[in-house]
Parts: C-alpha cells; sequence; structure tokens
C-alpha cells in the first residue's frame, strides 16, 4: 500500500531577477494551457515538440508537464494559473554538508536553489536520498509573494499482519476540540485557549476595518490561518501518538459533509466567534488526522454523525434531545460518562452506520 505525502518547501532568498524569471515561467504555462483547451482535441500537441509552436519559449520538460496536468483535469473551461511542474526526471533534490538544495530547468538553464526546511522536512528529505521514498512531481508555486517548491512522496505502508480490532472514534467539537476515545481510554483537547484565539483575531480584524488597514488586515488572516494549520498539526501528532500507544488498528471520526454545519445555534453562540460552528478548522484536523494515521498503518473510516451524542454508549439508550451540561448520564442503566466521551465511544462502534 502506499500514501501520497507533499511537502512545501520554502525557496531560500532567491534573487529578484530568478523571481522574475520563475513568474514569466508562469505565466507562459497559463497561456499555453489556455491555448492548449481552445483547440480542438485533434490539434492538441501531444509532445514538447508539438507544443512549441503554441507556447513562448519554455523547458521541454515543463510543457511535456503541463499537457500532462492539462490533460488531468476533467473537462477545463479556463486556467486562471496553472503553475510549472516538474517530473522527478527533472527535478532533483541535493544535500551539502547540512544544507539542503533542488534544482531545476529554467528559460535559461539549469540552476539549483537553497531551500529552508523544518526537521520533518528533513525527515522525509533523508528518506528521499537513501531511497526510502519515492519522488513525485515538484510544483513550482508563488504564495503570498514567496516562492515554494511543493515537493511529493510515495511512501509505501507496511500492511500489517491481521490482529484484534481495536477501533478509536473521535468526537469534533466546540468546548472540547478533540475528544478520542479507545476502548474506555480517552484523549481531550479543550477548545478554550482557540477560542481565545478566534476572539482575539476577531477584535484586531475589527479594528483594523474601522482603521481602513487593508494591508494589516491581510497580513492578520495570513498569520491567523497559520495559527490554525500549525495547532492542527500539533493535535493530529498527539492524536496518533495516543492511538499507537493504545493499540489502535482503526479511526473513525464523524463525516463532516453538510449537515453538521447548517446545526441550528442560539444566537449569543453565533455571535461568539470563539464558540461559532465555523471557529476552527475541523476539515483540515480530519485530513491532517487520517494522513498521519495512514503512514502509521492505522485505517480510517468516516461514520454518519445521527444520534452520537444522544445514546447511551453503555445501554444504548436513547434521549429525545442533547442532554445538557458536560456529563452524560444515563438513566436507564445509571452510567455516567463525559458527554462527548460518550459521543467518541458511539462513533467507534458506527451506531449509524458507516458514511457512504
Amino acid at each position: 500500500m502506499t500514501q501520497t505525502v507533499t511537502i512545501k518547501l520554502k525557496l531560500y532568498k532567491p534573487t529578484h531577477e530568478k523571481q522574475k524569471m520563475y513568474q514569466l515561467m508562469t505565466d507562459r504555462v497559463t497561456a499555453f494551457a489556455n491555448k492548449y483547451i481552445s483547440l480542438e482535441k485533434k490539434d492538441r500537441p501531444k509532445t514538447s515538440k508539438q507544443a512549441k509552436q503554441y507556447s513562448e519559449p519554455l523547458p521541454s520538460a515543463v510543457l511535456t508537464q503541463a499537457i500532462r496536468d492539462i490533460k488531468a483535469k476533467k473537462d477545463p473551461k479556463h486556467f486562471k494559473r496553472l503553475w510549472c511542474n516538474f517530473n522527478n526526471q527533472n527535478f532533483k533534490v541535493e544535500k551539502e554538508d547540512d544544507n539542503w538544495k533542488v534544482s531545476f530547468p529554467t528559460l535559461k538553464k539549469r540552476i539549483g536553489v537553497p531551500i529552508e526546511t523544518s526537521k520533518r522536512q528533513n525527515d522525509f528529505l533523508e528518506k528521499l536520498i537513501n531511497g526510502e521514498v519515492k519522488q513525485g512531481t515538484a510544483m513550482l508555486v508563488k504564495r503570498r509573494g514567496r516562492w515554494y517548491i511543493h515537493l511529493s512522496f510515495e511512501i509505501c505502508i507496511e500492511e500489517k499482519p491481521k490482529e484484534k480490532e481495536k477501533i478509536m472514534g473521535i468526537d469534533l467539537g466546540l468546548i472540547d476540540v478533540l475528544v478520542a476515545e479507545a476502548e474506555g481510554q480517552t484523549l481531550f483537547f479543550s477548545g478554550s485557549r482557540l477560542a481565545y484565539i478566534r476572539r482575539h483575531f476577531k477584535s484586531l480584524r475589527s479594528r483594523l476595518m474601522k482603521a481602513k488597514a487593508y494591508k494589516k488586515l491581510k497580513e492578520l488572516g495570513n498569520k491567523e490561518h497559520r495559527i490554525a494549520t500549525d495547532t492542527n498539526h500539533k493535535i493530529s501528532r498527539e492524536v496518533i501518538e495516543f492511538a499507537k500507544e493504545q493499540g489502535v488498528t482503526k479511526i473513525r471520526m464523524e463525516d463532516l459533509t453538510g449537515a453538521r454545519w447548517e446545526m441550528k445555534q442560539r444566537k449569543k453562540q453565533k455571535q461568539d466567534s470563539g464558540r461559532s460552528l465555523q471557529s476552527w478548522p475541523f476539515y483540515q484536523l480530519q485530513e491532517f488526522i487520517e494522513y498521519k494515521a495512514t503512514l502509521t498503518g492505522i485505517e480510517v473510516e468516516y461514520v454518519n454523525k445521527d444520534n452520537t451524542s444522544m445514546i447511551c454508549s453503555v445501554c444504548g439508550h436513547k434521549f429525545t434531545s442533547r442532554p445538557k451540561g458536560r456529563m452524560f448520564e444515563c438513566p436507564s442503566c445509571g452510567s455516567i460518562r463525559h458527554i462527548d466521551a460518550n459521543a467518541a465511544r458511539n462513533i467507534a462502534e458506527a451506531i449509524s452506520g458507516i458514511a457512504s
């Protein structure tokens, strides 16, 4: 079994001339892509040699990969932007002492560019150099005025021999952002700090809007996004470590498609940016948990969310409405559990079925 992982590598202080060249390459690839889809299918070029008559000068490797990327899109009408992409034969990763650099073809020649890396990224790059992972494509991308390489890998995951299944359920919420439950063992992540972060940034946005400080407002949004992403990475890492410690073989999470975000909230809750249903990127958190679980050989399933907070996970007694407070006390069997831990156990048992 293979898992595809993509890491984002920041180019280290590229010169103004190089940045202009990267932008020019991007513009030319985008213009070629729009010219390509405007042609009749029978007239569309199949090779870089044929493509050159429809494009301003570009490296053959870039044109060839552009054709593949365009074909991979489902009936595109227009490309606002198509980034330069390089396959594993044209993009190289090298290490000099303790520093990393990448090289790829450009308008002038093949160039080597130093990159900034984190410890996690270093681990992937070391595996690449040692042949432990297979390199995929590398995309040259501009984000917020800075240039990055999005480098993908294919990692072989050894399938573990069948053993007794142990399932962990994960409930996502607002007061407790995440509660994981594995056969009586629980892991809690309080939402109080995250609620504070949301309220804090909402207050700052309001003041900047009144001051018409739009540049600062954009920077603030970027900073908030980075904090949210970093926090989700930290939570997901701890969740997977907990799962490994408990011997979990499968993780089940709620299917968040549609209805969850259409739940009715009281006016007071909606007005509180720290507790509104849109207060945290839960989809992203689930994505992080899923790909990290796959890397460790833990299976992930999504289940229907119906009734997970209204049924006793011990005896199956069903409430007519969600119990108030943070503790779930069952009038039928007398069991007392934290309400989110109770929901997480119901998610683990998929009481409402596996999501389609």
